[in-house]
């Protein structure tokens, strides 16, 4: 069905053109449309000549520098993007422990008789060393 519809409206289409040109022939005189499509083939030729021009200068050298300087851009915006995400992901991952001000704990046996024992020094052994 979708063929038949497409044959269709192609068919009339190219009637149309078809009438559209004997009539510009008939009269002498183009269309605006016409008139508007040859300004942009002008365009187009112009640009095409441009582009030409530019690839005439190309040579291997240049090529594999701006090949180069892409992928640099390329590679710095993804270390970019990647330092952006880990950042804030770290934050979105973390459990923050609000209360960890709250819960004061002993501390460790270990670090009780390091106090200990630099209390000690300060008070009265001097050198350190206990004597027997």
């Amino acid at each position: 069905m979708f063929t038949l519809v497409t044959f269709i409206i192609s068919l009339v289409l190219l009637v149309l053109l078809f009438v559209q040109k004997s009539l510009e022939i008939y009269y002498g005189r183009r269309i605006f449309l016409e008139r508007q499509f040859e300004n942009f083939d002008i365009w187009i030729h112009n640009t095409i000549i441009r582009i030409k021009f530019w690839w005439s200068h190309v040579n291997f050298k240049n090529t594999r520098l701006i090949f180069l300087w892409i992928m640099g851009s390329i590679h710095r915006l993804a270390i970019t993007i990647k330092r952006r995400f880990d950042h804030e992901q770290s934050h979105f991952f973390t459990k923050r422990n609000l209360d960890a001000s709250k819960h004061k704990n002993q501390p460790s046996f270990f670090l009780k008789d390091v106090s200990d024992y630099k209390k000690s020094l300060r008070e009265g052994n001097g050198s350190g060393e206990n004597k027997i």
